[in-house]
């Protein structure tokens, strides 16, 4: 075992930058050859991935940091044998979550050197990969604004969500897949290989990342009166029980529809119409504290 940590400074806080000390603090870490770069700029992971796997030496490459992070790490990582690890510092934390690791650095670090691994499925959005969850409705908006806020944290996404809640109109849009046309009126449109959003914000609740399907994720704008009750079924995986929302299951989809403002993973990418959507199946390894979906 040979492990790169590819460290975002700047996430959590800067709490990124306590990684060695960290390191040095836990035993098991004694006896395991490891490697410590930060990166310095937007895409400079994946620049350091793609270094890596040139140079061949290691079989764990770990990413610290935000969803940011973990999207160019494991994106660069996609068609590898080197196994993909992480330790998560950002605001939501969904793909982590989604495979069991803690939100709690030390315990992170512990479970990547477990020696369970799995295959999963990545989805690629024109051309980008997406590990966790994408869209062009409301979550994408709300990742736009979040994007020009001074302050980070799951506070700030949650002030720039209520800004944006009675503002923000249902779009319309035409979905291609399974062989069918399917035109919805739709506040958000999601696309998720995992489950949740992050913080245990569950948008797709039957979402797999073995199954080689993506969920494109449907949700007309609740009621004020249902805002409540909406959110009760949110961070409690339970929104397929609502008659406003609805999942559709395929390998390969076209989106189109009045389509600007985008998120992959979180971060926001400008794109338009039409959006092209294919699962790659298993083309990721990664170390799995848990057994997974």
């Amino acid at each position: 075992m040979h492990i790169l940590f590819i460290v975002n400074p700047i996430s959590g806080l800067g709490l990124g930058k306590e990684l060695p000390e960290k390191i040095r603090r836990i035993p098991e870490y004694d006896s395991i050859p490891y490697d410590i770069v930060f990166t310095e700029y937007a895409g400079h992971a994946r620049k350091l991935v793609e270094d890596a796997r040139q140079e061949g030496k290691y079989t764990h490459i770990v990413a610290v940091g935000g969803d940011g992070t973990v999207n160019e790490v494991g994106g660069a990582l996609c068609g590898s044998d080197v196994a993909f690890g992480v330790v998560s510092l950002g605001s939501g934390n969904g793909f982590a979550r989604h495979l069991g690791y803690s939100v709690f650095m030390t315990k992170a670090l512990k479970q990547v050197l477990t020696d369970q691994f799995a295959q999963i499925d990545v989805l690629e959005m024109n051309g980008k990969y997406s590990l966790n969850v994408s869209g062009v409705g409301f979550d994408a908006e709300v990742a736009h604004e979040f994007n020009h806020l001074k302050l980070r944290g799951v506070f700030s996404y949650i002030y720039a969500a209520i800004k944006l809640w009675f503002r923000y109109p249902e779009k319309k849009y035409k979905i291609t897949g399974n062989g069918k046309v399917m035109k919805v009126n739709c506040f958000i449109l999601s696309f998720a290989n995992s489950s949740q959003y992050g913080n245990n914000a569950y948008i797709a609740p039957h979402a797999s990342v073995r199954d080689g399907l993506m969920d494109i994720c449907i949700l007309k704008r609740p009621a004020f009166f249902e805002i409540l009750w909406f959110l009760l079924f949110f961070i409690n995986s339970k929104l397929y029980k609502l008659s406003y929302y609805k999942e559709i299951q395929c390998e390969e989809a076209i989106v189109e529809g009045d389509i600007e403002r985008v998120h992959i993973d979180g971060d926001a990418y400008i794109m338009h119409s039409p959006i092209h959507l294919k699962m790659h199946k298993g083309i990721l390894k990664v170390v799995v504290p848990k057994k997974i979906d």
